[in-house]
Order: C-alpha cells, then structure tokens, then sequence
C-alpha cells in the first residue's frame, strides 16, 4: 500500500501524498511532542515537516520507506527549534487520560510525581539516550525502523536502548536517593 502511495505521490498525486501524511501524522506529532515538549511547538513542526516532505519530495528514493525518511526532516527541524530557544528539552509524550482506576487524591498524587520523575530523569539523558527511548517506547517503532531512521545497525539499537534504560533507571534511583525528584 505505502509504496503504491509512493509512486502515485510521486507522480504528482496530491492525495496519494496526502494519504502518506494521514497514516503518519499521529507519529510525527507524538516524535514532535517528545522532542519539543509543548503541544502548539509540536504541531507547528508537523505542519512544518509536511510541508518541506512536500517540497522535496521529488528527491525522496522509492526504494526506502517512507516513515525514516520524514522522520529525519521532523528530527532536523526540531533540533534546530531546540537550538533555537538555546535548551534541549525533549521528553516523554505526557500521560494522558491515564487517571488512576482509584479516586483517591493520594494515589493520583503520587502518580503524577512518578511521570515527572520520569520526564525530569529523560532530561538528563545525553540526547542519543531520550531519541531512541522516544522512538521506541513512545512511538512504538521497531527495532528496524530506529536502525533505518538512525543509520545504525539493529545490533546497536537494541545496545544503545539498553543503555539507556539502564541509565535511566539509575538517575530515577538517584534522584529517589536525592529524596526531591530531581528538582
């Protein structure tokens, strides 16, 4: 289906590219959302991502897939966006909708502490470390897909999400350890 899209789109087809767009947009706002960490950013650098995808798609290789190619526009654009407002501040895609079966004031309390325990601990991992667990956990791609995105083997992104889960794991202990979450 997607490389029939492909050939249509680049042929000229508008909605066979527009297709493409539709079956990828929720990822790319997800990815755009874990790297920029504000809803308005994220969705400006999707319509932004798009747009250039559009522009130069008559230089995009049918024999790749479609996903790791806009995924490089997207990660670009938002590393240039981060650099832009002089921090880095990518982390995970917010919980949402994920209220505790419980309505006890206490136990939401501590669930929300525990989600930016996390997302405070992904801020301080070195950026190789916050990209894959964000194409990973957060987007759901698969091992293939971040080694095609990432230019790397499959090998060394299983080796590099290890790693970074087990960093990870590490400063959510020490900042248990630091008794203030980091802050």
């Amino acid at each position: 289906m997607e490389g029939t899209l492909i050939v249509q789109a680049k042929a000229g087809d508008r909605r066979a590219f527009e297709e493409l767009i539709r079956a990828y947009a929720p990822r790319i706002y997800r990815t755009a959302y874990g790297f920029l960490r504000n809803v308005e950013e994220a969705a400006d650098a999707c319509q932004e991502t798009f747009l250039r995808a559009y522009r130069s798609f008559a230089r995009f290789d049918e024999k790749r897939s479609f996903y790791p190619w806009i995924y490089q526009i997207l990660k670009n654009l938002c590393i240039n966006r981060t650099r832009a407002r002089k921090r880095l501040a990518w982390s995970a895609v917010p919980v949402e909708n994920a209220k505790s079966a419980c309505a006890d004031p206490e136990t939401e309390l501590l669930r929300k502490e525990a989600v930016e325990a996390v997302q405070k601990a992904l801020d301080r991992l070195p950026p190789m470390h916050r990209e894959i667990l964000i194409l990973r956990t957060y987007n759901g791609a698969s091992y293939a897909e971040i080694a095609e995105m990432l230019s790397i083997p499959q090998g060394t992104v299983m080796s590099r999400l290890y790693n970074a889960r087990m960093k990870l794991r590490g400063i959510l202990e020490s900042m248990e350890g630091e008794g203030t979450h980091g802050v």
